[in-house]
C-alpha cells in the first residue's frame, strides 16, 4: 500500500474517532461552575465586553477570544461550544502525529500514540477548559523544542515561545512551570551546542509576540496595570495560598506524588533506565542531543503532576503517557535494547490508556468536590435546557435529583425572563442563563463567582483595587439590582461578600421561587 495513501487514512481515521469521543462527550455531565464559565465569557465578548476592561479576569481570556470567533462563524449554540474543545483536541492530535514522524517513528506506531492522546485528552470534559487549554499549547511548545534541539531547524525554535504564551494565556499554570524548564534546558542546550543562531529566533518570536500583545491591549483599550493585578498578581497570590495550605513539601510526598500517579511514572521509567545505564558507560552523555531530550521529557511529567496536585481538578495529565511511550519508543528502537523492552512500552501504554478511559472519560468522573461520575446516577436525564437544538444526557452536581434540577431551571429561566427593565448584576453557577435570556439589562463583572478564586476577599491585598474595579463597573453599567441564583457552590459566601460590600444601602431584598432566588437593590449606592 502506497505510504502517503496509509498516512492519509491514518489522519483521517484519527480524526473521525477524536471527532466522535469528543463531540459525544460534550454533551454529558454538566458541571455547572466549570463547564459553563468559557460559554458565557465567549458570549460576553459577543456583546461588545472586553476582558480586564469590563470583566476581572483570572483564567483563560485567550479561551473567550477564541469562543468568540467560533460563535461569530457557527452560531451562539451549544455545538459552537464543544466544536472549540473539538478543533483543538483534533489540531493538538494531528501535530502529535506529524512530530513523531519527524522521529521517523513507523506510522502504524504514530498512529497509535497519536489517537490514544486524542481518545484521552479532551474527551474528559468534552468542552473548552482551562487546564487542558494551557496544557496543550504548553506541551506543544515542549515537543518544538524537542524538534528544534534534534534538527536545529530555526523554525522550531521561533514556535517554542509563541505556544508557551498560548498557553499562558489559557492558564497560567501548568504553563509557568514549563517555562522554568523550557528556559533551563535552552540554556543548557546553548552552552553545550552553541546553537546562538536557533536562540536568536527564540528571542525574536519572544519580542514579536510580546509587540503583539501590546499592541492589542492598546486597541482593546486594555492597561497594562488591569492585566497584572488581574491575571499575574492576584493569580499568583491564589496559588501562593493554596502552597501554603497543603504546604510546600506535602505535594511531594511519595503517596500523593508517586502512588496517585504510579502510571505517568511507570511510563517513563525505561527512558529513565535508559539515562541511567548511558550516564555510567559514558561521561560525555550529558552533552547529548538524547539527554536533554529525555530530560526534558521526564520534567515535563514531574511539573504536569506538580500542577494536577495543586489543582482542585481530579487527574487529566494522564493524556502524557501517550507522549511520554511514544518518544520512547522512537529511543528504544534507535538503541541496542531488546524488543521485548518495546513490547512492555506497548503494555504500558494499553494498560493505563483502558484505566483512565474506563475510569475517568467514560464515567466523566472530572471534579472532586463534584463527584461528577455517571455510575453514580442513575437517573440522568435528556433535556434542551441549554439549547434548543441539541439534547443533553443531563448528570449535574448541584442537585442530586436531575429531574428536579431541570424543573428548577425553568422555573428560573422563566422568572428571570419577566424580570425588570433594570440593570442588574447576576451571580450564578449556571451561567448559560445568561447567554440563553439574551438579555441587555444583564450585566457582568466577573467571569465567573468562585470567592478567593475569581475575585479577592476582603484579606487579600488586592481586594482595594478589585473594590475599585467593581464599583465602577456597577456604576458605569447603571446596576440597581444583584440576583443570586441556586443551588450554587459557593452562593451563600458570594451572597455574605456582595451584601458585606453594599451593607450601608441595601435594599428590597426578596427571595423567590422557595429560596431559588434572591434579590435586593443597591440603587441607594451610587445616588
Amino acid at each position: 500500500m502506497n505510504s502517503k495513501f496509509t498516512e492519509a487514512l491514518y489522519v483521517l481515521i484519527i480524526l473521525i474517532f477524536v471527532t466522535i469521543s469528543c463531540w459525544y462527550f460534550g454533551f454529558v455531565a454538566i458541571n455547572p461552575i466549570d463547564n459553563f464559565t468559557n460559554y458565557n465569557s465567549g458570549y460576553l465578548l459577543l456583546k461588545g465586553n472586553i476582558p480586564f476592561k469590563d470583566y476581572w479576569v483570572t483564567t483563560g481570556p485567550l479561551l473567550d477570544f477564541l469562543q468568540f470567533l467560533i460563535f461569530k462563524i457557527n452560531g451562539l449554540n451549544w455545538g459552537s461550544y464543544v466544536l472549540h474543545a473539538l478543533i483543538l483536541n483534533s489540531l493538538f492530535t494531528i501535530l502529535l502525529y506529524f512530530i513523531f514522524r519527524k522521529f521517523n517513528l513507523e506510522q502504524k506506531y504514530n498512529f497509535i500514540y497519536s489517537l490514544s492522546t486524542g481518545l484521552i485528552f479532551y474527551s474528559q470534559i468534552g468542552n473548552p477548559f482551562v487546564d487542558h487549554h494551557s496544557s496543550l499549547f504548553s506541551i506543544l511548545s515542549i515537543l518544538f523544542l524537542i524538534l528544534g534541539i534534534n534538527s536545529k531547524n530555526s523554525l522550531f525554535w521561533f514556535l517554542v515561545p509563541i505556544f508557551l504564551v498560548l498557553g499562558f494565556l489559557s492558564k497560567q499554570t501548568p504553563t509557568s512551570y514549563l517555562a522554568i524548564i523550557i528556559i533551563f534546558f535552552t540554556f543548557y542546550n546553548l552552552i553545550f551546542f552553541k546553537n546562538y543562531k536557533n536562540i536568536s529566533f527564540a528571542i525574536f518570536s519572544s519580542i514579536l509576540i510580546i509587540c503583539f500583545l501590546l499592541t492589542l491591549f492598546y486597541h482593546l483599550d486594555i492597561t497594562v496595570e488591569s492585566f497584572l493585578n488581574q491575571y499575574i498578581f492576584f493569580a499568583s497570590s491564589v496559588g501562593e495560598i493554596r502552597l501554603d495550605v497543603e504546604g510546600f513539601l506535602k505535594p511531594f510526598s511519595f503517596s500523593r506524588y508517586f502512588l496517585k500517579f504510579k502510571l505517568i511514572h511507570i511510563s517513563y521509567i525505561l527512558l529513565l533506565i535508559y539515562l541511567i545505564k548511558n550516564i555510567t558507560s559514558d561521561k560525555l552523555f550529558f552533552k547529548s542531543k538524547e539527554f536533554i531530550i529525555i530530560s526534558l521529557l521526564i520534567c515535563t511529567a514531574y511539573a504536569l503532576i506538580f500542577h494536577q496536585l495543586l489543582t482542585l481538578n481530579t487527574k487529566f495529565v494522564y493524556f502524557y503517557i501517550p507522549i511520554l511511550c511514544g518518544f520512547t519508543h522512537v529511543i528504544l528502537k534507535n538503541s541496542n535494547f531488546s524488543k521485548k523492552f518495546i513490547f512492555a512500552n506497548f503494555l504500558v501504554l494499553t494498560v493505563s490508556f483502558f484505566y483512565y478511559f474506563s475510569s475517568y472519560i467514560l464515567t466523566q468522573k472530572f471534579q472532586y468536590f463534584c463527584n461528577n461520575n455517571l455510575k453514580n446516577n442513575v437517573t440522568t436525564v435528556k433535556t434542551k435546557i441549554i439549547d434548543n437544538k441539541f439534547n443533553f444526557l443531563w448528570k449535574s452536581c448541584l442537585e442530586k435529583n436531575p429531574y428536579k434540577e431541570i424543573d428548577n431551571l425553568k422555573k428560573t429561566f422563566e422568572f428571570l425572563k419577566k424580570n425588570s427593565k433594570d440593570n442588574y448584576l447576576l451571580i450564578t453557577d449556571y451561567q448559560f442563563l445568561n447567554v440563553k435570556l439574551g438579555k441587555k439589562n444583564i450585566k457582568q463583572i466577573n467571569k465567573w463567582y468562585h470567592p478567593g478564586v475569581s475575585y479577592p476577599l476582603k484579606s487579600s491585598k488586592y481586594h482595594g483595587y478589585y473594590l475599585k474595579f467593581l464599583k465602577d463597573k456597577i456604576k458605569s453599567n447603571k446596576i440597581k439590582k444583584i440576583i443570586f441564583v441556586y443551588p450554587s457552590y459557593f452562593g451563600s459566601e458570594n451572597e455574605i461578600y456582595f451584601k458585606e460590600i453594599f451593607s450601608n444601602c441595601i435594599s428590597k431584598e426578596q427571595k423567590h421561587l422557595d429560596g431559588l432566588i434572591n434579590t435586593f437593590n443597591i440603587e441607594k449606592c451610587f445616588e
